[in-house]
């Protein structure tokens, strides 16, 4: 095929999806995301946290901001908490303070509770979803490189790592769990 009919199939196919109301897939980028990442860093479920957690702060571990990859972009609100107790005080403790706060779990509580990632969701109706997770020390230096433990920069005695995050549409609005 010649160059010249290349470019007429090429005209036709781009005329023809954009009549067609086809188009090419719209992804959303981090430009101008700065309200809706400080309205998602102050969701109310995001405070909730049991007596004696203590929440690690800073870069890598908690904050708030847009991330931009290939797949388009979302935002991210993270509280990274060191606990004294157990998984399963941290699970039952959200399992009663988010449904008071208006976000139910979107699944079992009870599930791997013994597993080296476990990961919990709690959705609300009209806000963004929440999310539980636990992690190793052994993955903290894998993912971040962290040394010391993240418990030891804060000279506390935590047995339990976690997370509790938000993550939202660009613009804000809730993406499910």
């Amino acid at each position: 095929m010649n160059m010249l009919a290349l470019r007429a199939v090429l005209a036709a196919a781009l005329v023809g999806t954009g009549l067609s109301g086809c188009s090419l897939p719209h992804f959303d980028t981090c430009e101008g995301t700065e309200a809706a990442v400080a309205e998602l860093d102050q969701l109310p479920a995001l405070e909730l946290h049991p007596k004696g957690a203590v929440v690690v702060g800073g870069d890598p571990w908690s904050g708030a901001g847009c991330v931009d990859d290939t797949a388009g972009a979302w935002l991210t609100a993270d509280r990274f908490y060191a606990y004294g107790g157990t998984r399963k005080e941290v699970v039952e403790y959200y399992g009663r303070a988010a449904p008071a706060a208006g976000w139910q779990p979107a699944g079992s509580l009870d599930r791997g509770l013994g597993l080296g990632f476990v990961v919990f969701c709690f959705e609300s109706a009209d806000r963004p979803s929440v999310t539980l997770s636990f992690t190793s020390p052994e993955k903290l230096r894998e993912f971040y490189g962290t040394e010391p433990h993240p418990a030891e920069l804060l000279g506390v005695d935590a047995r339990t790592l976690y997370s509790w995050s938000a993550e939202a549409e660009t613009d804000g609005s809730r993406i499910d769990c």
